[in-house]
């Protein structure tokens, strides 16, 4: 369960088709602090099973689309406590950190802009937290998925892939970037030993992925941490630029309404047809 773009096209041609849910979404690094539990470092993937990720609702629109989920930190820590053999003290309560993403794709716009708002509801910090994009584009789909070239454009905080039809796919955040990354995407590894991506591009053709880090240091109880991913195409490499400058100061136009969502009751009800998928999975967990 997560979030993840199975397909996307510019004008008629493929960016990203069939690549692997992991590597089409955003990424999360930190260390949960706390003291009852000390520090433990965490890494977490677009897509987790649930229960790691719970799920609280989601709104479907013809131009805007919403998910609100959980990162279940209780369910976490019993996770890796088996997997490690670790001997954590098991939590009184459970704990959550929310995620909120809005997706805003109008028609007849060439990009798509998604906000990512996190917030810390559990009583841990998250130190040294980071979030990463990370885009595993396939050009022109599969006839030329292993043939693309990548490249980073520092003025703008635009990493791309592209090939030699001249189609380009890329993407920047709202917030600057600190790190940034191509690579071939086997070659792709963010652990608890590698958090910082490299800051180079790949050199060649091949099998790419682009990847971007924000870091944000620490994320404390009742704190949140926002921004956008506008992402988007061209038929070269200024026009993928331009149209997404234009995408990012369209974007920020729509904070203030993505905000008024985040805080509304309405978007963190529980929807009731997730209860019984999140408890059914704990249980599966739990056998």
């Amino acid at each position: 369960m997560g979030f993840s773009i199975k397909e996307l096209t510019y004008k008629g041609k493929y960016l990203i088709y069939l690549s692997e849910q992991q590597l089409t979404g955003p990424w999360f690094s930190f260390t949960l602090e706390g003291e009852k539990i000390g520090k433990i470092p965490v890494i977490l993937k677009n897509i987790e099973p649930t229960p790691i990720y719970n799920m609280v609702n989601t709104r479907t629109g013809t131009s805007i689309s919403r998910i609100t989920l959980d990162f279940n930190i209780t369910e976490y820590l019993k996770k890796i406590s088996l997997e490690q053999n670790l001997n954590l003290i098991p939590l009184e309560k459970k704990q959550f950190v929310r995620v909120y993403k809005d997706i805003f794709n109008p028609p007849h716009i060439p990009y798509v802009s998604t906000y990512f708002t996190i917030k810390n509801i559990s009583d841990f910090a998250l130190k040294d937290f980071s979030m990463y994009f990370v885009f595993d584009f396939d050009i022109n789909g599969l006839a030329g998925f292993d043939n693309d070239l990548s490249g980073y454009d520092q003025e703008n905080d635009v990493i791309y892939q592209y090939d030699n039809t001249g189609l380009y796919g890329g993407y920047s955040p709202l917030s600057k970037s600190t790190n940034y990354e191509t690579c071939l995407t086997k070659d792709f590894k963010v652990d608890k030993n590698t958090r910082n991506l490299s800051n180079t591009i790949y050199q060649g053709q091949g099998e790419i992925l682009s990847a971007m880090q924000i870091e944000f240091m620490t994320l404390e109880p009742d704190h949140s941490f926002q921004t956008a991913l506008v992402i988007s195409g061209g038929f070269s490499k200024e026009e993928l630029i331009e149209n997404i400058k234009k995408g990012k100061n369209n974007a920020m136009k729509h904070l203030h309404q993505v905000n008024r969502s985040v805080k509304s009751e309405q978007r963190n009800l529980q929807e009731k047809g997730f209860i019984k998928i999140n408890l059914q999975q704990e249980e599966e967990e739990c056998k």
